[in-house]
């Protein structure tokens, strides 16, 4: 039977969001491979898409996959990153926004008519308040894949009090389209229950971040050449991958981390990879923090899995808040694929859960300096007595919870059940779709 064509709507910049690459390109393309029909509309600011190269290359790996990339030129400034420098006035802001979501709006009318997409699959609330309304007009299966809780990110990242419009008016919007989505998709087990505390509805889809196993994989003689190479010979590696430098992240309480660390093991170095270096180092130099001991690496994507391969061991560090607690971090699944056990924060998502489960690493109370020395003896105690047995539990777990081959078949069950969907159907929360 022919399938309809999924218009997939992103707001956020793949061209310069690592994290995009490994979550919307990978399991598009794979997606693509297994017969769908994708148009992939992505928002993009204009310095980005100054880069040709990296443009071009982007628009040829879709193509080639049977994916249809198009670019749309957004204005709004980045708005939940940790900057440094003062960010425009909350009313240009405003401004920005709007003039963005107008042309949005009728870019995706504009595809839905042209190509009669019948799914429409938002990521995140912007694309997500746009196909609310194709929902309701030209009956479009509409999927919120929300990667996130935005109100709650807005407002840790604006500083914004519980009664502040802005905060209200998000999560107004939120439950408006918890409500007439046809399908959800929640990151984490907390997070399905937080959506399910907003809207109760049965048919809420677990879809962790996940990896591609054979991009973050493990060679024993990969990690001995990139060890040699980067000068680290006999030291215990502790790495920090933290992707864009956002408010959620906790370098005050990573770098005292490293700090106990060292008294465990005074060889130890810090790896902080990161693509914002610079603003990252600007933020330690304005509040103070030491970063003597610490590496500070600027690492292009396709990178990552030889730096994460070289290191004994990663670090998942948050600020506590509700939005650490739905979350599903990238890293996670990165580290454990890469071979590394896991010294986390407590309250992150399942990955407590997890680790306490397979025994692939430590939780600990960042607030608790007894907690966390405890824990980096276990790890190390653990890291030094298992070696090579460790890292393969790690990366069993990696594949068997966190790669893309056990949940595209979520996906496919939503777009399938889609074509014969009707807006009094409702998608039953049966053993089929549970995960």
């Amino acid at each position: 039977m022919k399938k309809k064509t999924v218009l997939y709507l992103n707001y956020t910049s793949i061209l310069t969001q690592g994290i995009l690459l490994s979550q919307v390109v990978i399991p598009l393309k794979k997606l693509a491979a297994r017969g769908y029909r994708i148009i992939l509309v992505s928002g993009e600011r204009s310095e980005d898409l100054k880069k040709r190269k990296e443009r071009e290359a982007l628009h040829n790996e879709l193509e080639s996959a049977g994916v249809e990339l198009v670019f749309f030129r957004k204005t709004l400034r980045p708005y939940l990153r940790m900057n440094v420098n003062k960010s425009p006035s909350p009313f240009l802001n405003g401004i920005c926004f709007l003039f963005d979501l107008v042309r949005f709006f009728f870019m995706t009318g504009w595809w839905i008519i042209s190509r009669r997409c019948g799914i429409l699959h938002a990521r995140s609330y912007v694309p997500a308040a746009v196909g609310l309304f194709y929902q309701l007009v030209f009956r479009v299966v509409f999927i919120f894949d929300p990667r996130g809780i935005l109100p709650e990110e807005l407002r840790l990242a604006r500083g914004w009090g519980e009664k502040n419009w802005r905060y209200r008016f998000w999560k107004i919007l939120e439950k408006i389209i918890l409500k007439r989505a046809d399908y959800v998709f929640a990151l984490s087990r907390p997070f399905r229950k937080h959506l399910k505390e907003i809207v109760p509805r049965k048919d809420i889809l677990l879809t962790p971040c996940c990896i591609d196993p054979q991009r973050f994989g493990y060679e024993e003689s990969r990690r001995a050449a990139m060890r040699s190479k980067l000068g680290f010979q006999n030291r215990f590696i502790l790495v920090y991958s933290i992707g864009s430098f956002v408010p959620y992240q906790a370098l005050e309480r990573a770098v005292h981390i490293f700090s106990l660390l060292q008294k465990e093991k005074p060889d130890s170095q810090f790896l902080i990879l990161t693509p914002d270096s610079d603003s990252l180092k600007q933020y330690a130099e304005q509040y103070g923090i030491n970063l003597s001991g610490v590496s500070v690496v600027r690492v292009p994507f396709s990178l990552i899995p030889d730096y994460l391969m070289a290191s004994d061991a990663g670090l998942l560090a948050r600020h506590p808040s509700e939005v650490s607690r739905v979350a599903s971090p990238v890293k996670f699944p990165e580290y454990l694929g890469c071979g590394l056990p896991v010294l986390a924060f407590s309250g992150i998502g399942d990955t407590e859960y997890i680790i306490r489960r397979y025994n692939v690493g430590e939780c600990v109370d960042p607030d608790d300096d007894k907690s966390v020395r405890t824990g980096i003896q276990k790890l190390i105690s653990r890291i030094e007595g298992y070696r090579e047995g460790l890292r393969a539990q790690c990366r069993e777990v990696a594949e068997k919870y966190y790669s893309w081959n056990a949940y595209l078949p979520v996906y496919q069950r939503i777009y399938d059940h889609a074509r014969h969907k009707t807006r009094k159907e409702k998608i039953s929360s049966g053993k089929s779709f549970k995960k």
